[in-house]
Order: structure tokens, then sequence, then C-alpha cells
């Protein structure tokens, strides 16, 4: 029987503007048309689960207008029970406005989100084994980890303020973004391998564990496993819209935690969701099948070992920090190549940290300067959705 997942945060509406080019300030455009689609990473988290065919259950505030109707219409259509969602009949749903450049399919986001409205009720008439917590919620983020301590939670973080920080810390595993990760550390990166190493190794000094994985600016992948440090590529895709991203990767990384998948292969599956996604407008729209993403991550074996696996696409790629004493030798056009240099050991609050210092190559033969490898918190690699007991 699968464990019951609850996923708490705000749904919202996002009205989705195409232009042929980003406007200036007074400019005027007309469109002859526009795209609506239920989101935000809670939301979307929801639908890829039950979609996925997980047991999913939705708590989060909306108000009393057409659009909470379009959204309890969408958790119906995809079977996640949103009995829990709660009304506010003073303010409205959020809407959020995204101005999607057609071309590039980059967007342009004015997010509402209240802060003042909150849920009020924390019961629920199960025990929750799973959890994700998109940040927007703290009220029912925080009862839920008071009330659930054994409960396994994924937490998204968008912007580093004082209390998605404090939330984070909290939480098993932590999805964030970039600017998250600076105002987690207050240093920021100058996109080098180097700077984002080191960025990293501040997270684990200022959050005492390394089970965080940022998505980066450029939507690579860094995160830690084994004492390494780890970039996964951009899925090369055609790209229609960004936005849905970060929500179906969240979603998508998730259902491979909740799996059992090493990590590893949880991220390469949340990577090859979200790349699949960005195909097309919307977020909660934009899901792809299991099957799709299982036939092109080369995960099918382990997650249905029934079926055949297939090819998947480049795996992650390990970088540790720069040693100023040594040069580091340059390897060319030799794909997953690395040239040890030197190696040592120094001490860190909580944890130890591995230094070593390696060349490694990207698949497109680019050189990625090298990083600190920082030791992880382990993490079993336990089938959490098929055991009622976590």
């Amino acid at each position: 029987m699968l464990v019951e997942t609850l996923i708490i945060g705000k749904p919202a509406v996002n009205i989705y503007l195409p232009l042929q080019e980003f406007p200036n300030e007074g400019d005027i455009f007309t469109i002859k048309s526009k795209n609506e689609s239920v989101g935000n990473v809670g939301a979307t988290s929801a639908c890829l689960l039950a979609k996925w065919g997980i047991s999913t259950h939705f708590t989060g505030v909306v108000g009393n207008d057409a659009y909470a109707d379009k959204i309890r219409d969408t958790f119906k259509e995809y079977k996640v029970n949103s009995k829990f969602m709660e009304t506010n009949f003073e303010n409205g749903t959020n809407v959020n406005y995204i101005i999607l450049n057609a071309k590039n399919g980059n967007s342009s986001k004015i997010i509402y989100n209240n802060p003042e409205i909150q849920l009020a009720k924390f019961k629920y008439d199960f025990v929750p084994g799973f959890a994700i917590i998109d940040g927007t919620d703290y009220a029912g983020a925080f009862a839920l980890l008071n009330n659930n301590g054994n409960c396994n939670t994924v937490f998204y973080g968008r912007i580093g303020d004082k209390d998605t920080i404090n939330l984070s810390k909290r939480c098993t595993w932590n999805v964030c973004t970039e600017v998250f990760a600076e105002g987690l550390t207050k240093m920021s990166s100058d996109g080098t391998a180097e700077s984002y190493v080191n960025l990293y190794q501040k997270i684990v000094d200022t959050a005492g564990k390394s089970n965080y994985v940022i998505i980066l600016n450029n939507r690579k992948i860094l995160y830690s496993v084994d004492g390494k440090v780890k970039m996964l590529p951009e899925m090369k895709i055609n790209v229609v819209d960004y936005s849905s991203f970060d929500s179906v990767f969240v979603g998508a990384f998730s259902y491979g935690i909740g799996m059992g998948l090493s990590v590893d292969d949880a991220i390469k599956l949340a990577n090859t969701a979200a790349g699949l996604s960005i195909s097309k407008i919307g977020e909660v729209s934009s899901i792809p099948t299991l099957d799709e993403v299982l036939d092109n991550s080369g995960l099918r074996a382990k997650v249905a070992p029934q079926s055949n696996q297939s090819t998947g696409p480049a795996q992650a790629q390990e970088v540790t920090p720069l040693n100023p004493q040594v040069a580091p030798t340059q390897v060319m056009d030799q794909p997953q190549q690395q040239v040890m240099v030197d190696q040592s050991q120094m001490a860190m609050p909580q944890q130890q940290v591995s230094q070593q210092v390696v060349q490694q190559v990207a698949p497109q033969g680019q050189v990625v300067q090298p990083q600190v490898q920082v030791a992880p918190t382990p993490q079993p690699e336990t089938n959490m959705f098929d055991n009622p007991n976590v």
C-alpha cells in the first residue's frame, strides 16, 4: 500500500502572455491569445505525483472565486485529494502573470503571495509519511514538522529570506534556486565551477548538512553525493516555456526519492522530467507521463524492472575545489575523464569534508574547473512510498 503523501502550499492560476519581445515601460501590445494553467510548486508537484500513481493530498488556501474552482477541477482531473484545502472569503485565489518570450522560452513572472494568508487547520484523517513543502504557507509547514517528526519532507526554496531558511533546515531534502542558496550563504557565485563549489561548501557550513539540491540560473543542477559535489548539465530540448522547470523538478525528485532511487538517479529522473516539461506552455499542463520520463532518462529498469532500459542523458560531472599550489592539467575532448592531482583532508563543523583537485571534462569537450568535494549526510535508499511505517 502506498504511503499517504501530503503537499502544502498555495496553488495558483498562471496566466501566460506570449510576446515576441520583452516590453519597455509604456509599451502597448495586442495579443490574440493567452494561456492559463494551474501552477506553483506545490500544486504542480501534487498533480505530477498523482499522475504517476502516488496517493496524494493537497492542503492550501484559495479564494472564493472562479480561479479556485479551476484549481479544484484540475485536482479532480488528476485525482489529487483536495478536501483539506481551505477557502479565504476575504482574499482571492493566487493569480500569477507570466510574460513569455515566444522566441526563447524565457519568462518574467509577477507572482502574487500574501504571507498573511495561511492555513488555519492542521488535522488530517491520515498520518503523512511523505510531504512536499513549497515554502509559501509557513503555518501549515511548521504544524506538519512539529506534529509529524517522522515524516520525510522535500522543501522548495525560491527566495532565501529568514522564514524560508529556517524552514529549510528542518526538512529532509531541500531543492532550491541559486537565489535561495545565495540568501542562505550570504555569498554569490560568478558562474565559474570554483565559485559554485565554494557556494555549496558555505551551505554545508551554514546548514550543517549537504542535502541541498540547487537549481542554478543556467538550469544546471548542483548537488553532493558521497563526498563529491556534482553538476548535472542542462537537458538540451526545444524550449517553449521555462516556467515549469522548478515545479516539475521538485515533484519528480520527490517521486524518485520516495521510490528509493539513489540521489544521482532521483536527480536524473527529475532533470529529465523538467526538461521535457519546458517543451510546452504551462505548469500542470506540461507534466510529462512517467513512461516518457523513463524512456528518456534510462531509468526504466530501476523504476519499472519489468520494462526494457533505454539510453539516457549525460551523467553528472564531479567537481572539486582549486588548489593554488597545483597547476591543473589540461584534458581536452575526453568526456568523463578525471586527472587526480592532489589530495588532502580538512575538518568542518559537524562533518568531514574531503578535498581533492580534479580536472573534469564536460560532454562537449569543455574543461570544467576543479572544485570542492563535500561529504553529505548519508540518505537511506528505501522506498518510502511503499513503506507505511516510514
